[in-house]
């Protein structure tokens, strides 16, 4: 605003002294104040340093101490105000003696609550138990499958450091098939138009991990052609320490742990029941295989090994999977019967060779509700045995000398 002269200062000043009102308010100048030595301003809060260093006469004072005070402190304090002397907490009922003891929060759903919130019911008590039960066991499972992929990861390396593919040459079937080299080979062969567990793939490391993991935690088994396809189906239903602990216990079935370690007497076995119930339910195509010396081992193990996982399409393949979990190694040999089934009419008119091309690569256009229809026409049953009996008549029938003319098994 304009600067006023000395006649406006008087005239406002005069009716601000008869009370009268007025528009204009005079600015806060110091030169047209001289009553006044400093400028009418809101005092600012200056900020004080508490440790900052005083002035006296004959030197700096010394900074105060600005020490913080702790709960020990204060408690001290009052106690030594009122005479009162606080209780101790009292101790922690926290359970001892763990079997698992993990280095997480994991076993606080064991503890009691404060005695400032409602108990525990016995059921809550006993949910929460069960619950960390189901932890700890998880723990463990994860941490089995670290300790035997760690491992499997020592052997590729010192593996890939002493040898090369010209030292494999002198190496016998066994040995390459146990060795975790054949892996790679067969994880590039498994399910290939899917394009998820090959190279580059978002599973092609899981798989590996997970069938090397399986050759150190099971070394008498080794690993066989075949258990790529088994565990890749795990890994798309299951996490991958899930899927490992699934696949060790699959294979570990009397069944799969037969064909696995290439037990030729119990694989036998299992061949001559299987004959048992083909004779009962396709005795005409039972016939036609003999005629040509078609023996079971042609088309059943690969049928077995994979699990139907490769001879049928995926989304089939695992519904026999379901039923298989259920009824167990029977339905297995059930769902082969109802192949045969199905293809009848197709077997009949073909000789050995094409029979052998035919069953090892089934048709891409089989359905569920058809094989499934064959395989529920297969009566499992002859002469009022079921299969467990069948088999293990066929167990003492069957002496460790006798040997089957079976080709493939011979080779």
């Amino acid at each position: 605003p304009q600067k006023p002269g000395l006649g406006q200062t008087q005239a406002r000043r005069q009716e601000i002294h008869l009370g009268l009102p007025c528009e204009w308010q005079e600015p806060n100048y110091l030169i047209h104040h001289p009553l006044n030595l400093f400028p009418k301003r809101t005092k600012e809060l200056k900020s004080v340093v508490p440790s900052a260093p005083g002035w006296k006469l004959f030197g700096k004072v010394p900074p105060r101490e600005n020490l913080q005070k702790t709960s020990k402190i204060i408690q001290q304090e009052y106690e030594a105000r009122t005479g009162r002397t606080c209780k101790p907490p009292p101790p922690s009922s926290r359970r001892k003696n763990f079997e698992f003891e993990p280095l997480s929060t994991t076993a606080l759903i064991l503890e009691d609550r404060p005695s400032n919130l409602p108990a525990k019911s016995v059921e809550e008590a006993l949910r929460h138990r069960q619950e960390y039960d189901e932890m700890v066991a998880e723990a463990k499972k994860r941490e089995l499958y670290e300790i035997f992929l760690s491992r499997a990861k020592e052997r590729w390396k010192s593996f890939s450091e002493t040898s090369s593919e010209n030292d494999m040459e002198g190496v016998s079937i066994a040995d390459r098939e146990a060795s975790l080299e054949l892996i790679k080979l067969d994880i590039s062969r498994t399910f290939p138009s899917l394009y998820i567990f090959q190279k580059g793939g978002p599973y092609h490391d899981v798989l590996h991990s997970i069938l090397g993991a399986y050759t150190c935690y099971r070394p008498d088994v080794g690993y066989v052609q075949g258990m790529s396809f088994i565990a890749a189906v795990l890994i798309l239903n299951l996490e991958e320490a899930d899927a490992f602990i699934a696949f060790a216990n699959l294979l570990n079935k009397p069944c799969q742990l037969a064909f696995f370690r290439v037990d030729h007497s119990m694989m036998l076995k299992y061949f001559a029941t299987f004959e048992v119930f083909f004779e009962e339910n396709l005795s005409k195509l039972f016939l036609h295989f003999k005629s040509y010396s078609l023996t079971p081992d042609i088309y059943l193990i690969d049928w077995i090994f994979t699990l139907y996982s490769k001879s049928l399409p995926l989304d089939l393949a695992c519904r026999v999977w379901d039923v298989f979990c259920r009824d167990g190694e029977e339905f297995l040999f059930r769902t082969g019967l109802g192949i045969l089934r199905l293809y009848e009419d197709i077997l009949l008119q073909m000789d050995f060779i094409h029979i052998a091309q035919f069953l090892t690569k089934l048709p891409e256009d089989i359905t569920s509700e058809k094989l499934f229809s064959c395989i529920a026409a297969i009566q499992m049953q002859n002469s009022t045995k079921k299969w467990t009996q069948v088999f293990t008549s066929v167990m003492k029938d069957i002496k460790e000398g006798d040997k089957n003319s079976s080709p493939a098994l011979k080779s």
